[in-house]
């Protein structure tokens, strides 16, 4: 599975034209190709010139046998296009690697004891073997592209795309919603209501169509399930946990409960490490085209590798869900607990518990909390929804109405 003219001209166009091609040894068979690729590689690390004397001088071997083969290169290219040659390589490439990759799977499938596991980890090797070849952008590709997005959403004016909106009006006028490729950070104490937010957005998000992940290492999926039915049904949520239920109430459940169930909604309660949770999120992705994330929440996850410091730690987390939303291209909302003293005053940026990574990494950085700390708990009460950091925007404090009962947030009426 290899072509010996095709990787001459390739050489050719990347020696003696100064083609900037991305490719690998790997995208070589034969092995003076090879070792002339490789060569060629070390020169560009180091930012010297590419030409048949620094090639010779890098390779060590016979200088005239060097010198010859390469001067055979030099006439590979009557023919054939930069275009062909150069995707004929990278599709025999893709060959082997497949080849290869099937493989591997045959020896080590019998010792793999969590499948799906392993499957997921193919389809990365996959999609990373699928991806080789494309062309990679320059800037001036990158601003073109952000020129038609730009003008793309001024075409669509007020039909503009609302489908990542939060429903709290006030946030979603300064962030309009949340946005793919962004870590978004949900940070609250114990009790303020950060899970029942999460899951409202969740729930705006998902009634629109769009696939929706929600990982839990705090509740079960019944508990959560229940909550969304006490919001949709607008029932008390201590009644569905006792069961004390008239026949209204158990009518209006019925109704949440046949609204809710056609959803794209999905609940894992049973990942407990950030592996298990990138090898979840790419198989909703690959299955489900997943659109939004939910962890609930970041310092409950652990990591198999090994760290001196549990900052260390939760630092690899929130930088692995940061890329995880940049590969996917899907908003991720991460939750997080707050340092002890955030009780006391409101919380700023250096209360994110346990690692600073994390006010780095997101994106948008939001806190809950009461807006009288001093109050008796209430079963419905004033909170602020507080947008401390958006990379992308301005900051602003929202206050809305929590009604604990029913597990809903409400924009206050405006007059």
């Amino acid at each position: 599975m290899y072509d010996e003219e095709i990787e001459k001209t390739v050489l050719y166009y990347i020696i003696f034209e100064n083609e900037p091609l991305e490719v690998s040894e790997e995208d070589f068979f034969i092995t003076k190709h090879k070792q002339i690729i490789k060569a060629i590689e070390e020169l560009k690390r180091k930012k010297e010139e590419v030409n048949i004397l620094s090639i010779k001088n890098t390779i060590q071997g016979n200088d005239v046998e060097i010198l010859k083969y390469i001067s055979i290169i030099a006439e590979s290219k009557y023919g054939t296009s930069i275009n062909y040659a150069y995707n004929e390589l990278k599709r025999l490439s893709k060959k082997r690697k497949l080849k290869a990759l099937s493989r591997e799977i045959q020896i080590n499938i019998d010792d793999e004891s969590e499948p799906e596991i392993y499957i997921e980890k193919i389809i990365k090797e996959l999609n990373l073997i699928n991806q080789e070849g494309e062309k990679e952008k320059n800037f001036l590709d990158i601003v073109c592209e952000t020129s038609d997005l730009i003008e793309k959403k001024r075409l669509q004016g007020s039909n503009y795309d609302y489908k990542y909106f939060t429903g709290i009006f006030d946030l979603d006028k300064i962030t309009n919603g949340l946005h793919e490729e962004e870590l978004t950070i949900i940070g609250a104490r114990p009790g303020v209501g950060k899970t029942t937010f999460a899951l409202q957005i969740a729930h705006k998000i998902a009634d629109k169509g769009i696939a929706v992940g929600v990982i839990s290492l705090e509740m079960s999926d019944t508990q959560l399930v229940q909550k969304l039915i006490s919001k949709v049904a607008h029932v008390d949520s201590n009644k569905l946990r006792t069961g004390n239920l008239d026949i209204k109430e158990q009518e209006k459940i019925a109704i949440a409960e046949g609204e809710i169930s056609d959803l794209p909604f999905f609940i894992n309660t049973k990942v407990r490490n950030i592996e298990e949770i990138e090898t979840y999120a790419r198989k909703l992705k690959n299955k489900n085209n997943l659109g939004l994330l939910i962890v609930d929440y970041i310092q409950l996850v652990k990591s198999k590798n090994k760290f001196n410091s549990r900052e260390q730690e939760v630092a690899e987390i929130s930088r692995t869900l940061k890329l995880l939303s940049l590969e996917l291209k899907i908003p991720i909302i991460g939750l997080c607990q707050l340092n002890r003293n955030a009780a006391r005053t409101e919380p700023t940026l250096a209360d994110l518990r346990e690692s600073g990574a994390i006010e780095q990494d997101a994106d948008n950085v939001i806190f809950i909390y009461k807006e009288n700390e001093n109050r008796e708990e209430e079963l419905v009460e004033n909170v602020i929804i507080d947008l401390q950091k958006q990379r992308a925007g301005g900051l602003t404090k929202v206050v809305v109405r929590f009604d604990k009962k029913v597990s809903e947030f409400k924009n206050l009426v405006r007059r």
